[in-house]
Order: C-alpha cells, then structure tokens, then sequence
C-alpha cells in the first residue's frame, strides 16, 4: 500500500497536542501517499484550515483550550466537505456517539493501530466523495429541473400571449395595459402578502381575465356609444365564456386566468357579475385585478374617451372602497402607488398584444 512515486492521495490535518502521536500518524499517512499538516491545537488547526484545501483532518478529542469536538462542529459548519476523524485516549461511549452525532466519519481510541488508522482513513475519504458527488448530482438535477422549469414557464407565458393576440382583431385595448395589469396585480399580490411564487403566477394568468371576449359579437364589442339592457347582459356573458375557455387545465397558471376570468367583475357588495358573490367569496386573485383593471383602463386614453386625472381616478376608486372593492386590497394598492407609477412610466403603449376592456367597471365613464 505504500504511496511512494504515486500521486497524492489527499490532503490530512492532523491535530494532537501530544507531538509524538502527531508525528507517528502522519509519517503513516506520508507513507501511504497522503500530504499531511500538523496543528499543535485548535487555533493552530483553523488557521491552516483557512489557508489550504484539507480532504480530511483528524482531531484529539481532548486538547488545551478549544476541544476536538467543538472544533469538529466548527469544522463542519464551516468546512462541511472535511471528512474528519476522532481519536482519544479515553473509553468514552457517551463522547464517540456525540463525535459521530456531530458529523466525525469515525472514532479511534489510541494507541491507535497503523492498519486501523489506514483502513478508517480510506473508508472516510471513500464516504466523503460519495456524499460530495451525491450533492452535486442533486445540485445538476435541481439545475435542470429550474431549467425545465423556466422552458414550461415560458410556453405558459407564450400560450397567453397568443390567445390575447387573438383577442387584438376584436377588441380596442392595447398590450401595454395588459402588461400593466400584470405587472400590477403582481406588485399588490407581495403587498397583499402572496409568496414571490404565487405573485409569479397571477402575473402571467392576470392578462387572460378579459380573454372570453373573443365570443362577443362585433356590433356590441365595437358599438361607440352606449349598450343597451340586452347588449349588455351578451357582454357580460365574457366572463363565462372565458372562463369555458380556460376551463379543465392541469396547468396551475391557467386555472387560476380560469377564476380571475369568470369573477374579476364581481363586487365586494355583492352587485357585480355574473354569480353575484359576496366579499370573501370572490377568489383574491379576481379582487386584485379589479383593483388594478380598473386603475389603469383610467388613467390612460381609450379611443372613447382621454385618461383622466391621477387625482381623480383615486377618487373613484376610494368611492368604491368596501363596495365595489376588497377595502384591504384597495388600502394595499394605494400603499404601493409609488411602485404602480414607476411600472406604468416603463410600459408604454403597444398594440402588439391585446387586452381586456376594464371599462365595464362600475366607476368607468362609458357604460357598456
């Protein structure tokens, strides 16, 4: 077995108080090919472990000052990749099962046997490249799994594109309010207390919520003035239809464009459409949209009417504050109106995507 000529096995710090035990075990390692440092005690040991790469260290478990097991728990939350080994002098059943509890490879009750020590050597360097190789294939798969992850991601993002591109030939709105109302409804969801995931997720399904008016017939999706009692009960039909079309998906994205779809017209009072829910009823992803649906369809021109006033929007908005909307959603998005402006001066208008018509809100100019 001896290493003599051969590459190096691996780097071992050997840490003894007692200099001719440090010395014995690491002419044994020499000889079988490892590149051994010696450390008279903890301090010593530390200051070498941040300077050069160890594969291995053997500790004493009793030492002056920082003792072999504290300095086993150091090692291993600051070098978990250190196999280590303890040695002893003392029979101690209670300490070996706390070395190994802490993270030792192996404990060795000296005089230690040179065939023993070897042998323990081995076997801990040999467990050491498994569980470092295991982590890095866990690290590869992780990689790949966030790689696949960002591919579905983007298929998802792809899928409601194309269906509100198909909505752009029926309807008048523009892309940018709804990368608005996307980017928005994320901003109040992490306001609102959503994990960074969940926010993620309505910011992709928030665009669909006005998707079922691609089954509305022209003459009342375009018709300039206002909808009369039957035109307008069609057009609200937007909601179902929607929500028929993004039904029966196993894909969490579009079941929750399925709910915000049907219910982003429904009102905290209970006045809205089309079941009429109450409060808490209503799911929060559709509550977040109406708050920010209903915003930025009037702070921007529409080919009917300019935008209004910032002012006034938010006074529209306040008047709806307990009725028409979540009054703790409502209070979260003027929270964040600094984060809402910087969003809305960064998009600008584009008619490269479609996008809902919030403007059959209760506080919009035009009744449709």
């Amino acid at each position: 077995m001896n290493g003599t000529g051969e590459l190096r096995r691996g780097q071992v710090l050997i840490v003894d108080d007692d200099q001719l035990i440090g010395n014995l075990i690491s002419r044994w390692l020499v000889d079988e090919g490892y590149s051994c440092d010696r450390a008279m005690h903890a301090q010593d040991a530390w200051t070498l472990l941040k300077r050069n790469r160890y594969e291995l260290a053997t500790l004493d478990l009793r030492m002056p000052g920082l003792s072999g097991l504290e300095l086993l728990k150091r090692i291993k939350h600051e070098y978990p990749d250190v196999a280590v080994l303890m040695l002893t002098g003392e029979g101690d059943t209670a300490a070996a099962i706390e070395t190994l509890t802490s993270g030792a490879y192996g404990y060795l009750q000296k005089p230690v046997e040179r065939e023993e020590l070897v042998i323990q050597v081995i076997n801990a360097l040999k467990y050491r490249r498994l569980v470092i190789e295991n982590r890095l294939y866990t690290e590869s798969l992780a990689a790949k799994v966030r790689e696949q992850t960002a591919i579905i991601l983007a298929a998802h993002e792809e899928t409601v594109h194309r269906l509100i591109r198909a909505s752009l030939y029926r309807d008048e709105e523009t892309g940018a309010h709804i990368r608005r109302v996307g980017e928005f409804s994320q901003l109040l969801a992490l306001e609102a207390g959503w994990t960074v995931e969940a926010a993620e997720l309505l910011r992709s399904a928030a665009p669909l919520h006005d998707v079922g008016k691609i089954g509305i017939p022209d003459a009342i999706l375009r018709k300039p003035g206002k909808l009369n009692a039957e035109e307008m009960a069609i057009m609200r039909t937007h909601t179902t239809i929607g929500a028929k079309m993004l039904a029966g998906s196993k894909l969490s994205m579009l079941r929750m464009a399925e709910e915000i779809a049907l219910n982003h017209h429904e009102q905290w009072n209970g006045c809205g459409y089309p079941q009429g829910l109450v409060a808490h009823e209503i799911p929060e992803s559709a509550r977040i949209v109406a708050v920010v649906d209903v915003y930025d369809a009037l702070s921007h021109d529409r080919v009917y009417r300019p935008a209004m006033s910032e002012n006034k929007v938010l006074t529209l908005l306040k008047d709806g504050h307990g009725r028409h909307f979540d009054p703790v959603l409502l209070d979260a998005f003027l929270t964040i109106l600094p984060e809402i402006r910087a969003v809305d001066e960064t998009v600008v208008e584009n008619n490269d995507i479609a996008s809902s018509d919030p403007t059959e809100s209760l506080l919009c100019v035009r009744l449709r």
